[in-house]
């Protein structure tokens, strides 16, 4: 059976690494025009140095600060010009900041606030206010983007990372309402999932464990939490909006 994916064409905030890497080459493998974006050129260059000369021909990369508006304006116009269409967009840009699970409330600093509230919440504003004028994307087109498990409750130390994923929910379901059938907006809500920012906490934080056991007892990988995304991208969930999916073991059950 041919993937409803095949000749669609997305666009990736947040592709060079983890999970939104894993779900790049996805969609790449099932038959889509990528385009990636992310803050990090050398990430963004090792991607396209992995790729096969195939897949290279239907993927083109751009370095982008999602907190930037006129950059994802930018880079969405780009992405259109050079595929015709964008039948997708997925969202992974995203920070728990510097002091995850160290930092009580009245810890935290304004900067710090600041930092996380323009990544997480002004970040998804930019995506959603710049692909969601009407003609923009292509008809019954999808946007995904990526929460937390921390979206439906509360985090430990980390009450303003807490605070940012809640608003980024409240957005996408309230631009679900907006949109209607025009375009399906959805959220996937990851638990603890290996990639290099969970990685990096375990080296930061000594016994960094953000959710307690799970129903599936070991952490999620990135392809398990890409699989999810691309069928909300597809054809699949033609009756799926304003939602929130959880990929994380039962962690939130």
């Amino acid at each position: 059976m041919t993937s409803s994916i095949a000749n669609m064409n997305y666009a990736i905030i947040g592709g060079a690494s983890g999970m939104g890497l894993a779900t790049v080459h996805t969609l790449l493998a099932r038959g889509a025009k990528v385009a990636v974006c992310d803050i990090s050129e050398k990430n963004l260059e090792a991607l396209l140095a992995r790729l096969s000369m195939k897949d290279s021909s239907k993927c083109f990369t751009k370095t982008v600060d999602v907190t930037d508006r006129s950059a994802i304006d930018c880079f969405f116009l780009e992405a259109k010009e050079r595929f015709g269409s964008i039948n997708g967009i997925a969202n992974f840009a995203g920070t728990g900041g510097h002091g995850l699970g160290t930092e009580a409330v009245w810890q935290t600093s304004e900067d710090e606030y600041n930092f996380i509230m323009n990544l997480n919440v002004k970040g998804l504003f930019n995506v959603l206010s710049s692909a969601l004028v009407p003609g923009f994307l292509a008809e019954h087109a999808s946007v995904v983007h990526i929460g937390s498990i921390f979206s439906q409750k509360g985090f430990l130390n980390g009450a303003v990372f807490a605070a940012s994923k809640h608003a980024a929910l409240g957005m996408v379901r309230s631009a679900a309402k907006e949109t209607g059938s025009r375009v399906r907006v959805n959220c996937v809500l990851p638990g603890v999932i290996d990639t290099p920012m969970h990685r990096a906490n375990l080296e930061r934080v000594k016994n960094f464990t953000p959710t307690p056991a799970t129903p599936i007892p070991r952490d999620g990988n990135a392809q398990e939490v890409a699989n999810v995304v691309a069928f909300l991208l597809s054809e699949e969930s033609s009756f799926v909006t304003g939602d929130a999916w959880n990929v994380d073991g039962g962690a939130n059950a």
